[in-house]
């Protein structure tokens, strides 16, 4: 029988991609299809979920297929480019080096490796898979004939989702690793201005590691500093899912600065709390929120701490996000996350069980 498996340099339960690989094989499986995980680097919570990268090509033949998630260089493209398989990419898009020049040299030559190994494998793949038609655009870009667009699936429940609180002190939430795409420099300045003009008891909360950005993150500490506000940021690092939904539970208004963003897992998050969200209006973040946030085009503290403030005080502005957002949140649904890869798997010409 005809198989499809999956090829990804590290996998790990606390991101995206990890969740994204693992449901995705649960799909194929439902489907009736053989379906394996392979990879370099197994998180030790993991283990057990996926087989060493190094035993795929023994394991394919040509009628099988092997999708690889790309988000970063990695060695194993290499093994991938070799398969005597049907190949396809799942592309979670690739951070401009440019951010990390300064702060990280290393991540920035891997990102440079992945652009790289984009453009060599793009043209030479079946399909393309994406998480946003944001990336699939650059999929095209890059060469690749066909792409599909297949938003990553959303497990919300690890969080225990409940209402935020919405009385007390405002607390703004973002989570994400700690990296200079993601500005969070910007919700530093944001909170200064915030407390600066009505708010003088707001907080912010930055959740989430800074492997390899250290530099970066003493930024942000140096920062807080400097403008007067280090008592009212919090940096408390890498979280467990029980942490950052305590986090998400325990504040008033989501905020997004980032530049660059594949698609947004964590917009969805915040809905899934009741938060309103004010984001920025770049990459695939429009796309992900539709009419679901409020989105700027401006890097100006001042406006970005008005927009806030009006969020907190507006009662019926700030229902209106949190309606929209749940709305938003059906479009993400497993249910529809199945038929997304239903649809691969017809492009693909695989044949489903009679109950897939």
């Amino acid at each position: 029988m005809t198989a499809i498996h999956q090829l990804v340099p590290v996998l790990s339960p606390g991101d995206a991609i990890g969740q994204a690989v693992r449901r995705m094989r649960s799909a194929f499986r439902e489907a009736g299809l053989p379906s394996e995980i392979f990879a370099d680097q197994v998180h030790q919570r993991l283990q057990g979920e996926a087989r060493p990268a190094a035993e795929l090509s023994a394991r394919v033949g040509p009628g099988d297929v092997v999708l690889y998630h790309l988000s970063i260089g990695a060695p194993m493209a290499r093994l991938f480019a070799g398969l005597g398989c049907r190949r396809a990419i799942v592309y979670h898009n690739i951070t401009p080096s440019a951010y990390y020049r300064v702060t990280s040299p290393r991540v920035a030559g891997w990102l440079d490796q992945g652009r790289r190994d984009l453009a060599r494998l793009a043209p030479a793949v079946e399909i393309g898979v994406a998480d946003s038609a944001y990336n699939a655009a650059e999929l095209r870009a890059a060469g690749c004939p066909t792409t599909i667009v297949i938003p990553p699936p959303v497990d919300l429940a690890r969080l225990d989702p409940r209402p935020a609180r919405a009385a007390g002190p405002p607390r703004l939430i973002f989570v994400s690793r700690l990296a200079p795409n993601k500005r969070q420099e910007e919700l530093i300045r944001v909170l200064a201005a915030l407390r600066a003009g009505g708010q003088p008891a707001a907080t912010l909360v930055l959740p989430g590691g800074w492997d390899d950005t250290e530099s970066y993150a003493a930024g942000l500490r140096r920062l807080a500093r400097e403008l007067g506000v280090a008592g009212a940021v919090e940096l408390p690092g890498r979280c467990s899912d029980r942490e950052i939904g305590d986090l998400y539970a325990g504040a008033s208004v989501a905020v997004c600065a980032s530049e660059h963003e594949g698609f947004g897992m964590h917009l969805l998050e915040a809905w899934a709390f009741d938060l309103p969200v004010v984001a920025r209006a770049a990459a695939a973040v429009p796309e992900t929120v539709g009419d679901a946030a409020v989105l700027l085009r401006t890097d100006d503290p001042l406006v970005w701490a008005a927009v806030v403030d009006r969020v907190i005080r507006d009662g019926e502005l700030r229902q209106a996000l949190v309606e929209r957002g749940r709305r938003r949140l059906l479009d993400f649904s497993d249910a529809a996350f199945t038929q997304r890869v239903r649809d691969l798997l017809e492009r693909l010409g695989l044949r489903r069980s009679p109950g897939g």
